[in-house]
Order: C-alpha cells, then sequence, then structure tokens
C-alpha cells in the first residue's frame, strides 16, 4: 500500500514538474519570437526616397551592403539629424554625439537617437574622392531598440556636395 502511495504522489509531482517545465518552455519561446519580430523590424523593407541637394549643401547617402538597391540613411551636412529606413518607415534621427576622424562635412563616428528610444551609430571607412565628394568605402549601421536588442546593417555609399 505503501508502495502504491509511494508512486501515486510521485507520478503526481513527475507531472507536475513536466506541465511546469512545458509553460517554462513555451514563455521562453515567446520571449524568444518576440525579440525576432523587434530585431526584424529594424531591417530595412523598403527604400528612402530620392533626395536632393541645394547648391552648397552636402550629403551622406548610404545603401545596404546586402542589398545595394536599397537606399537606406541619409543625412544633410550640420543639420543634425538624419533619415533612417527600418522596417517599411523611414525614421527620424536626432544626433547625439560625433568623433572619429573628419570625413569632409562629416565625422565617421556618429551616435543618433530615434523618436522612439532607439540608439543609432554610424560608423564610416572612408574611400577615394571623388568630384564633389568622396565615397564611403565601407560602413556599419547599429540600431540598438528599446529592449537592447542590436541589429547590424553594412553600408556603403558617398558623401557629396552640390556645387554652388
Amino acid at each position: 500500500m505503501k508502495r502504491l502511495a509511494f508512486a501515486v504522489i510521485s507520478a503526481g509531482l513527475l507531472s507536475a514538474c513536466a506541465s511546469d517545465g512545458t509553460a517554462r518552455q513555451r514563455a521562453l519561446e515567446e520571449a524568444m519570437r518576440s525579440a525576432e519580430r523587434a530585431a526584424m523590424a529594424a531591417l530595412p523593407e523598403t527604400a528612402l526616397q530620392a533626395q536632393t541637394l541645394r547648391p552648397g549643401e552636402c550629403g551622406l547617402f548610404l545603401w545596404s551592403q546586402t542589398d545595394t538597391s536599397k537606399f537606406i540613411f541619409f543625412s544633410k551636412a550640420i543639420s543634425e539629424t538624419a533619415m533612417l529606413t527600418q522596417g517599411e518607415l523611414p525614421v527620424t534621427l536626432t544626433q547625439v554625439s560625433a568623433g572619429g576622424d573628419l570625413f569632409g562635412e562629416f565625422n565617421t563616428r556618429t551616435s543618433y537617437r530615434s523618436e522612439a528610444g532607439s540608439e543609432v551609430d554610424l560608423v564610416l571607412s572612408p574611400g577615394e574622392i571623388l568630384e564633389g565628394g568622396q565615397r564611403v568605402k565601407d560602413g556599419l549601421i547599429t540600431v540598438t531598440n528599446e529592449a537592447g536588442w542590436l541589429t547590424k546593417l553594412p553600408v556603403l555609399g558617398v558623401r557629396a556636395c552640390q556645387p554652388k
């Protein structure tokens, strides 16, 4: 009789542990799916619209290295703002710091913040000089969302000035 009672109690405890483990596993899987959705939302699905510079203005134009048809980042010199496409929407960024080397009218390291609170860090490697500008040999945009997840976007592009 004691053995039967022990077996019934053990089976009950074991099933309770298993169902608790299953609930924990489901919660973990849902948290991972949620984090993946947040990270995927930072990836550009569309491109920014064409940008126009007036005479004497300079701009930084960056395209995705993984899909060079996607124009994903733009900033006018001295504006302290930028546009970045995230998901399907362009996001306005406000510059919070700039450093590194001088790259024409821009810096090789710049940090921005979005209205939603994401942090965006831009690191550029200057390339060859062009007439009216300079190539961006390569660069990296790192987006840190509000939950702390990082999305890294390799970029290439050009800084260019419209003649006066």
